[in-house]
């Protein structure tokens, strides 16, 4: 995750589909939540609040 934070500081886009919550709470960046295709949730320094 170090890595992917790296590059993402230096100007590139990185994306990462994962139900880790932990990951996703720790990194405090763009959150977009899909389910049946659609976009539910879009926060710009989102969590996981999502139940699954």
């Amino acid at each position: 995750m170090t890595l992917l934070n790296d590059i993402n500081m230096r100007g590139t886009t990185v994306v990462i589909a994962t139900h880790a919550k932990d990951i996703v709470d720790k990194m405090k960046k763009r959150v977009i939540e899909i389910s049946d295709g659609n976009i539910i949730r879009d926060d710009r320094k989102g969590g996981y609040n999502s139940e699954i």
